[in-house]
């Protein structure tokens, strides 16, 4: 497993003096830390995480985003009991992004298992730029995602401002 602190110290739970560092210098965040700490632990458990890379984590709202490898999404969303348990272990909702994706995918990631039609940017006469989102359907009392909450998510983590509209009102 591969994390943004040294092994022993998410073992552990006490920082050697090089990771005491990048924390200090902001290289990496206590939230870096607490998700290492508690994904080795929980990796002790579950050997197919062994493999997993975590880029970074972030705290929103309550929530924690998980950034991870490329193809590290792929092997978790296999075992769906193993989101759920990872929810457990962090003791709240856990969002995970692929690191090295554009912004269409993390939209995907996000929004999964909502299928998303298309996704543009529309710059505003301010000079900022937005991106909307047109999810295909229409939004029903049962709709899996929050969206408000992704929108949070996008904003922390990418720097996104989103807008999101169905196909069919």
């Amino acid at each position: 497993m591969r994390i943004p602190i040294c092994a022993f110290d998410a073992k552990t739970g006490i920082l050697c003096a090089k990771c005491e560092g990048k924390l200090r210098s902001g290289h990496i965040s206590k939230s870096d830390v607490d998700a290492s700490t508690r994904l080795v632990n929980f990796a002790n458990k579950h050997p197919q995480l062994d493999g997993v890379s975590l880029h970074r984590a972030y705290d929103v709202n309550g929530s924690t985003v998980l950034v991870l490898g490329s193809t590290d999404l792929i092997s978790i969303r296999r075992e769906p009991l193993l989101k759920t348990k990872l929810e457990e272990v962090f003791g709240k909702k856990v969002w995970l992004l692929e690191g090295d994706s554009s912004d269409r995918k993390i939209l995907e990631d996000l929004l999964f298992p909502v299928k998303i039609l298309t996704v543009n940017q529309v710059w505003l006469p301010d000079g900022s730029r937005l991106t909307k989102a047109i999810i295909s359907g229409r939004k029903t009392e049962r709709f899996p995602v929050d969206l408000d909450e992704v929108k949070s998510v996008v904003k922390r983590v990418k720097g996104i401002d989103l807008l999101v509209e169905f196909e069919r009102a």
